[in-house]
């Protein structure tokens, strides 16, 4: 009994993770061979992008950390901080999903939208 609830939990954590890599991976869209070189090549540049951006923002996130330490909190200071990692999250987000759209149809990019979120800068 022990044996046959690991394997169901199992089963059913390899199956989440198939399921959200292909959703991430496109292939629900049936790229053509033009399009799955350009998407495969924006999505190199989006990795050292997104590095960068978590350079970034755990900068960002340790100058809101030591603001909160101090006796008065800075608010304009803190709301400027939370403004910059907003901005710096919104052109990226904003340069891929371009880019993404640039490449695909207008079927393809109505197949996109169902898995929308998961191409959230975080």
């Amino acid at each position: 009994m022990k044996l046959i609830i690991i394997l169901l939990l199992f089963t059913g954590l390899f199956a989440s993770h198939d399921i959200h890599h292909i959703n991430k991976e496109l292939s629900h869209l049936e790229l053509s061979e033009q399009q799955n070189k350009k998407i495969k090549k924006l999505l190199q540049e989006f990795r050292m992008e997104l590095k960068d951006f978590r350079d970034y923002k755990k900068a960002i996130e340790d100058k809101r950390k030591k603001l909160f330490t101090k006796d008065i909190l800075n608010i304009e200071q803190l709301n400027k901080l939370n403004n910059e990692l907003y901005k710096k999250t919104n052109e990226i987000e904003i340069k891929l999903l371009n880019s993404i759209h640039l490449i695909l149809n207008k079927k393809q990019r109505s197949k996109f939208i169902y898995y929308f979120n998961e191409w959230k800068v975080k």
